[in-house]
């Protein structure tokens, strides 16, 4: 994968994090992704059918994690107790 740096004031970078903070993106970097794809891709009936996670398996996968979450069948817990429950 290629990488490109940027720099953006103050107000465009509080923009993009609270953005990121907001859930919908898993990074900075998903976050530009999508930007990019619903920039220079929309003729798209759908944008999400150009990224790979609404793809089966992985969209399925994704709502059938979800929903256990939901259910509390699952928990979602900090890769510092993951560790300490592993003795990593």
């Amino acid at each position: 994968m290629i990488t490109y740096n940027i720099s953006l004031n103050k107000e465009l970078a509080l923009l993009v994090d609270k953005h990121v903070k907001s859930g919908k993106f898993a990074n900075r970097s998903e976050f530009f992704r999508q930007l990019l794809r619903s920039m220079f891709l929309p003729n798209a009936a759908d944008n999400t059918l150009n990224d790979w996670i609404y793809s089966d398996p992985h969209y399925s996968e994704l709502k059938k994690r979800v929903k256990s979450l939901k259910e509390n069948k699952e928990q979602c817990v900090s890769a510092k107790e993951f560790d300490k429950e592993f003795n990593f």
